[in-house]
């Protein structure tokens, strides 16, 4: 894990100033794996800027997504260095989706799912940065964009699917579609997996990093072991791993604790039997 020292941060916010078009009083933190704990070797430092609609990265292999533009600025201590420049009107349009996913919630009607994935990547990123400047605006933009809900939206969403793709695969099996039945299985064990980890807090939506996180330890040591070994190892009886995935999202759900499991997802795990 990489120290995050301060003399390190202000050699992160000098390089990442020095390649931001118009830096004037905008909002700069560092986030990312090396901030979560999970970088290895090969990842790289995110930064991101959020300053006036006129700021552009200058740096190499520039990408634009929507609200966002990003580029490589260069190296710091083996690593590249990556800045995100976030445009204001984008994140005010995604404070505006996350608060109709948020309200949803609550109402037991459906639920209301962000529709970029990327979308998921910023809220958390900007739950968990580290400021480099504008500490307070930082802590500010928290605030406005709902982040501190980003758990419980994702332990909604994640039962939702779990217990979906569960059927799914219910599905698969009574057809003789074995293959298909397992790749589904494992999908039904990653949100699972995303739902308990979400209801104790982490809010990293990567899949890549979803083992990892499981093994790093935690509360419900044996659970988060055994969904390791779920997803990792191949189960000779499906059916059988099946039945048991459905009694831990039962169980998962119910232990939820009401203000953070809304009345959608309790009524959907009844289709568990």
């Amino acid at each position: 894990m990489l120290n995050l020292s301060r003399p390190f941060l202000d050699s992160v916010a000098e390089q990442a100033l020095g390649a931001v078009g118009d830096p004037a009083d905008g909002l700069l933190f560092v986030a990312g794996s090396v901030v979560d704990g999970l970088a290895n070797r090969s990842s790289d430092l995110d930064v991101y800027f959020l300053g006036g609609d006129g700021a552009m990265v200058l740096g190499a292999d520039t990408t634009v997504r929507r609200g966002e533009k990003s580029g490589t600025i260069g190296e710091l201590e083996g690593r590249e260095v990556s800045l995100s420049i976030l445009e204001p009107a984008g994140i005010e349009e995604l404070t505006r989706s996350f608060q109709e996913c948020l309200a949803a919630l609550s109402e037991g009607g459906g639920i209301v799912q962000l529709e970029s994935p990327n979308d998921l990547k910023v809220l958390h990123r900007i739950r968990t940065g580290v400021p480099l400047r504008g500490a307070e605006q930082l802590e500010k933009l928290r605030a406005a964009t709902g982040t501190h809900r980003l758990a419980e939206y994702h332990v909604n969403v994640q039962a939702v699917a779990a217990v979906n793709r569960l059927a799914d695969v219910e599905g698969e099996l009574a057809e003789g579609n074995d293959s298909s039945a397992y790749w589904m299985f494992r999908e039904a064990v990653a949100h699972l997996a995303r739902l308990v980890l979400a209801l104790h807090g982490e809010t990293n939506p990567a899949p890549k990093w979803l083992v990892r996180l499981l093994e790093r330890g935690g509360p419900d040591p044996r659970l988060r072991s055994r969904l390791a070994q779920l997803l990792t190892e191949y189960e000779e009886d499906l059916p059988a791993a099946v039945a048991e995935v459905k009694e831990l999202v039962r169980i998962t759900v119910d232990l939820a604790p009401g203000t953070v499991a809304g009345p959608y997802v309790r009524r959907v795990i009844r289709k568990l039997g």
